[in-house]
């Protein structure tokens, strides 16, 4: 499987509305930024987990509406290998602590940002969670199971 074949499975994963433009990164052993997100939203550890880069459009929109962007985002747009496409439970507003680097996530050049808000949701069977990091650009798919 290529990368724009995961790029576009993984997108099968997100509620309608959050739209990506590309696959950053992929693997098995969260990195610095995951393991942020996940101490901030979910107090565990990932079994893997697939970065990729908000669409720009869909960045600036959650920036202007903040949480309420989220208030239609619970459902997958489909589910994989015939499954009913995913649930999400409630989203919530996240600090990322500034101390935590992007720079490995993001394109070279890019600075991290001193105050950094995410929003993140659980799949409601527990197996999976969602983050968005608007200012980043960051959309982080993990999975427990």
């Amino acid at each position: 499987m290529n990368r724009v074949s995961i790029h576009r499975r993984v997108q099968q994963l997100l509620p309608a509305g959050i739209e990506t433009c590309g696959l950053l990164n992929f693997g098995r052993l969260p990195g610095q930024l995951e393991q942020v997100l996940l101490d901030s939203a979910f107090r565990g550890r990932a079994r893997g987990r697939v970065v990729l880069r908000l669409a720009a459009e869909t960045a600036l929109a959650i920036q202007r509406a903040g949480l309420a962007f989220f208030a239609q985002s619970t459902v997958a747009r489909a589910g994989l290998a015939r499954q009913l496409p995913a649930c999400y439970g409630p989203w919530r507003q996240i600090a990322v602590s500034a101390a935590a680097p992007v720079t490995g996530m993001c394109a070279a050049g890019e600075a991290a940002v001193a105050h950094r808000i995410g929003y993140c949701a659980i799949v409601q069977d527990r197996r999976g969670w969602l983050a968005v990091l608007p200012v980043e650009r960051l959309v982080v798919y993990g999975w427990w199971a």
